[in-house]
């Protein structure tokens, strides 16, 4: 708390002579301002900072009580009343109405009046000093709240990054389990659809590429088929190098798991024909697949604990690589269990039985086109 050396006191008194007086009583200690009209007073208030206001009550015009009630009620100094003993009684009613601070009796005792002065000083600076400090803890807690809520922003934003990268590697329903659990049950489904599906002959097509220009080439490709296997309700297993793997009927059971894998599978072919046709005609190089779809059971499950990746596995995910790897290019490969399925809603070609590498022979089936 900084106190001034001389803290400016304005003495309002109709009579010149007491203004004289108080001026050669206290102009050592404080910067005297004094006057004889009201008027002035506020004026003078309205312009200058003025700690304490010294008013006598009896005034032709105004009285002292009448005159600190004009006071601007934003305008915060100390105010003091110099009365004759008849006033008394009306001083004390008008004490709470503006903010006396104190009254003293005339004639007044100068020790007594500079002591009460002082005490006014050391009023208006404490009460300064404390409305700053409010003033600075009120911007600070505005400040933090900022801060607060900049950060709590900033935690949602992480929050929703971290759960679409999760989604990204993760269904949405295991996502959750893990969020919730912190670890996955691994689970058996008995109706799934595996699909898999590679580019043919990419290792040739590969040597004529920069890895930049091939890397471009498979992204176009495999967001093309991640976009029409979300549409049918596939999920996503992973890719391999050039290889795609895909599921329906997991996590989420899904009793047309069959079909929908074949619809997908259909739509997938429709795309890299149209693409081919048209880089063809641009010169450009084209890619061509080949699909399998095999029909049964698998264990689905969350491996890592730093690096989450789901996964499926069983003789049935086996089954569903030959299918692929036995097909042509151009074609839908699918095994006996998904042909059962779906028969009623497409025509096959039937292959009889193809030998698998690993698997012996496998009744295959290619879909009509």
């Amino acid at each position: 708390m900084n106190i001034p050396e001389k803290p400016t006191v304005l003495y309002v008194d109709d009579e010149e002579d007491n203004l004289i007086v108080f001026r050669s009583a206290f102009r050592r200690d404080f910067t005297v301002l004094t006057t004889t009209s009201t008027e002035e007073a506020l004026d003078i208030i309205s312009r200058e900072e003025v700690p304490v206001v010294i008013s006598d009550q009896r005034m032709p015009h105004c009285t002292g009580v009448q005159f600190l009630e004009k006071i601007p009620g934003d305008i915060e100094n100390v105010r003091i009343i110099l009365t004759g003993f008849s006033d008394v009684e009306d001083i004390v009613r008008a004490i709470n109405c503006c903010s006396i601070y104190r009254y003293l009796t005339k004639p007044w005792d100068q020790m007594e009046l500079k002591h009460t002065i002082d005490m006014a000083v050391e009023k208006y600076f404490m009460q300064k000093h404390n409305t700053q400090l409010l003033r600075d803890l009120q911007a600070a807690n505005e400040q933090l709240e900022e801060k607060v809520q900049l950060r709590t922003r900033e935690l949602k934003e992480e929050k929703e990054i971290s759960e679409r990268l999760l989604l990204n590697i993760l269904p949405g329903e295991i996502a959750e389990e893990l969020k919730q659990r912190g670890k996955v049950r691994p689970r058996r489904y008995d109706n799934v659809s595996m699909i898999f599906l590679d580019i043919v002959e990419f290792t040739r097509i590969a040597e004529r590429m920069s890895p930049e220009q091939l890397i471009e080439e498979l992204d176009y490709y495999f967001q093309a088929i991640d976009t029409i296997f979300i549409r049918h309700g596939v999920e996503k297993i992973k890719t391999i190098g050039d290889a795609y793997f895909a599921v329906t009927g997991l996590p989420v059971p899904d009793e047309h798991h069959a079909l929908h894998a074949l619809e997908a599978a259909i739509e997938i072919l429709d795309f890299i024909k149209r693409e081919k046709e048209k880089r063809v005609a641009e010169g450009r190089t084209a890619f061509d697949v080949r699909i399998g779809i095999h029909s049964g059971s698998a264990i689905a499950g969350v491996v890592g604990n730093t690096k989450f990746a789901f996964d499926i596995w069983g003789d049935d995910v086996n089954i569903a690589a030959r299918l692929e790897s036995s097909g042509e290019k151009g074609r839908i490969n699918v095994s006996e269990s998904t042909w059962q399925l779906v028969k009623d809603h497409y025509s096959f070609e039937q292959r009889g039985r193809v030998n698998a590498k690993y698997k012996g022979e496998i009744e295959m089936y290619f879909l009509k086109m």
